[in-house]
């Protein structure tokens, strides 16, 4: 029989693989959209999607959107100009899932590894402030979402997604690469960067959705592999045919930078990382989901990279 899911952020890679995945096994998708005129949401709404205006901010759509659903998909983002808003939005979701009556799932996509880093952070939120607000409002959404007394909740916690590499988001950790076609890290060169397909968060969410007594209770930590910025690069290059260059910083312009505060989003590249992802990887082949590669969302969005690198397709 079908259901009703609301999902978040749909009009967006998480959001709209999940819509997509729900839809085409017959469910129905309730999405909240700031603008239902957007091309996005349009193209949503001709696949059979259900429009709700509003945003996370506005409790009224959010309880209109979320009456007959059995399920909620939650996607907060962060806003680095109020970062405890996550916190709030997420509680909005839960108390209109709450007053909807019908909802018995919760799957919550946040950070790769949350909890950790934000315990990391916590203790030393001098050496990473930026981090630790950071690590902390998503740790928050997830606890809001823990202690809501919603029967099934899985937390879905990707790392890198591949559309760090596209425009505008890439622009956060690399603003020379679209028009200079070099990324300038702070990584040790042998470092590992985690990534995931968002079109592959989409389908773990739809399962939990569908499965909930195999994914409900659940904390999963997504990562496909794990690449060198060197193989990254490479990775672009293949795809776009543009050649695209790594810079690493000295120890010292480094330094200099952070102590600038113009770029505090150098933090997540100081912090402590994982090099190997060996464990995490293959626990994802329990669940039997086709994973994809970076080279494969890429190819896949082609078109929006060459234009994030300023080349005609």
């Amino acid at each position: 029989m079908p259901a009703t899911y609301l999902i978040t952020g749909a009009t967006g890679y998480q959001g709209g693989s999940t819509a997509r995945q729900l839809l085409s096994h017959g469910h129905r998708v309730h999405a909240i959209v700031r603008d239902p005129s957007s091309p996005a949401a349009q193209n949503l709404a001709a696949l059979g999607a259900a429009l709700f205006k509003g945003d996370y901010n506005d409790l009224p759509s959010i309880a209109a959107a979320t009456k007959r659903v059995s399920g909620v998909f939650l996607n907060t983002f962060p806003d680095f100009q109020h970062p405890d808003g996550e916190v709030p939005q997420a509680q909005n979701f839960v108390t209109a899932a709450r007053e909807a009556g019908t909802v018995t799932s919760f799957v919550v996509s946040t950070v790769f590894k949350s909890k950790e880093n934000h315990e990391f952070t916590a203790a030393r939120t001098s050496e990473f402030p930026f981090l630790e607000r950071y690590y902390r409002s998503k740790a928050g959404v997830e606890d809001v979402v823990l202690t809501s007394g919603i029967k099934h909740v899985t937390i879905l916690r990707p790392t890198g997604l591949g559309y760090q590499y596209l425009s505008p988001y890439c622009l956060l950790y690399f603003p020379e690469y679209p028009k200079e076609h070099v990324m300038t890290v702070s990584y040790a060169k042998e470092y590992r960067q985690g990534h995931f397909d968002p079109e592959d968060v989409g389908k773990f969410a739809a399962a939990a959705f569908l499965q909930p007594e195999k994914f409900g209770g659940k904390t999963i930590e997504l990562v496909k592999e794990a690449l060198t910025y060197d193989e990254i690069a490479a990775v672009i290059g293949r795809v776009s045919g543009v050649k695209v260059g790594i810079r690493y910083r000295s120890q010292e312009e480094t330094k200099a930078l952070v102590l600038s505060g113009k770029f505090p989003v150098l933090e997540t590249q100081l912090i402590p990382r994982k090099l190997d992802f060996e464990k995490e990887i293959i626990s994802l082949e329990e669940y039997g989901i086709q994973l994809g590669t970076l080279e494969g969302f890429l190819e896949r969005e082609k078109l929006k990279l060459l234009e994030t690198l300023g080349v005609k397709g």
